[in-house]
């Protein structure tokens, strides 16, 4: 059905696997496209209560697609990608009615992180890696991380959040974002079918409640965001950014 994505259902379970390893499963448009639809679906199945959201290959998701250059400032319209693909995802993810298991194998990158920040539990392999890559093309963090980290971490984040840089499995556990197993595919399914044959009610409402105590006012954070974004996708520090991830050398920023 997908050309990016499998879907493995396995009774109210369904496990969604981004599969584009060759590019380390980033979120490309097509990729985001049946992500999104797959997500509505599932959403408004009655029968579903857990989904599993996991990578192929060696990476979680290495966030945005980044793979050619922009030609001048304004030439990609962050915003609108933003408002029209990355916050539909987000939103479908953290004000389900259904409950969502992260399961990270390799490397989380960018809006790879916020993927997996968005679900309400998350597994990760020890030798997993989280990297926040945001700055090193002249951006800032999106896709919701900003409010989420700051909110679930707290000052421990700040650091990433402003400047950008990676930290490990072991750290991202110490922050409480993540649990580190031997196995997290299959401690998420395990994990899942416990919640699906609990009180799932009780946990959904528990949910609405975290929601409304941490996330309320992330629908005008995403608004702002969005903005912000934007802003920076017309400046000459975003295209130096791109251009020299795609030549693989330093970027010289002037700072703007």
């Amino acid at each position: 059905m997908y050309r990016y994505l499998v879907i493995d259902e396995r009774d109210s379970v369904t496990i969604f696997t981004l599969n584009r390893p060759e590019r380390l499963n980033a979120l490309g448009p097509e990729l985001r496209a049946e992500l999104l639809d797959a997500l509505r679906r599932f959403n408004n199945d009655p029968k579903k209560r857990v989904g599993i959201i996991t990578g192929s290959g060696k990476a979680f998701s290495a966030g945005a697609d980044i793979s050619t250059k922009p030609s001048e400032p304004g030439a990609v319209n962050l915003e609108d990608e933003l408002r029209n693909s990355f916050h539909l995802i987000l939103r479908e993810i953290r004000f389900s009615d259904k409950l969502f298991i992260a399961a990270i194998n390799g490397v989380a990158a960018g809006a790879g992180i916020s993927l997996a920040v968005a679900c309400d539990f998350a597994f990760a392999s020890k030798s997993s890696r989280f990297v926040m890559a945001f700055q090193n093309i002249g951006l800032a963090p999106d896709t919701g991380l900003t409010l989420m980290m700051a909110r679930l971490v707290g000052a421990k984040a700040l650091r990433y959040l402003l400047v950008g840089g990676e930290f490990t499995a072991e750290e991202a556990e110490s922050m409480g974002l993540i649990k580190v197993v031997d196995d997290p595919l299959g401690e998420a399914i395990k994990f899942a079918n416990e919640i699906a044959q609990g009180p799932f009610r009780a946990y959904v409402h528990s949910k609405k409640l975290i929601n409304e105590a941490l996330f309320k006012d992330l629908e005008q954070f995403l608004v702002t965001e969005a903005r912000l974004q934007g802003e920076l996708g017309n400046t000459h520090d975003f295209i130096e950014g791109v251009s020299a991830f795609l030549e693989k050398r330093r970027p010289r920023f002037v700072g703007y």
